[in-house]
């Protein structure tokens, strides 16, 4: 587990294409903070339908040139935060903190390059300050 620094890298995404899914959303890169681009400039969250033993809430998928990377980045884990989900990137290398604002109009993820920790209670306090 590294534990290389605890500032997020802020990406802040839009919903695009507005109640076209039902089960989908799709998001739009509107900015990066603390750093540069470390996901996609869109990306697709969906409903979880039962299919993986870990049970997420949604999954969150990037997307490369026209198509949606096949497997899932990761999936999006319930926090006992309202509207807060956490996810990882590379076997639990980088944390993933997602928040919806807006009623799920705006998406921001928090980025912990090269960070990980289970127990994100002690980074909440990040959050709520946004």
């Amino acid at each position: 587990m590294a534990t290389q620094s605890n500032t997020p890298i802020v990406h802040v995404y839009k919903e695009i294409n507005k109640g076209k899914y039902r089960s989908v959303k799709h998001y739009e890169l509107v900015e990066v903070e603390n750093g540069t681009n470390q996901l996609t400039d869109k990306l697709n969250i969906s409903k979880d339908r039962r299919c993986a033993k870990s049970d997420p809430t949604y999954w969150l998928q990037i997307r490369e040139g026209n198509k949606w990377v096949t497997p899932r980045l990761t999936g999006l884990f319930k926090t006992d935060y309202s509207n807060i989900f956490k996810g990882d990137v590379s076997k639990k290398t980088h944390l993933l903190i997602m928040e919806f604002c807006n009623d799920m109009d705006v998406f921001k993820v928090y980025y912990y390059k090269e960070f990980y920790t289970s127990h994100i209670d002690t980074l909440a306090p990040i959050l709520k300050r946004v």
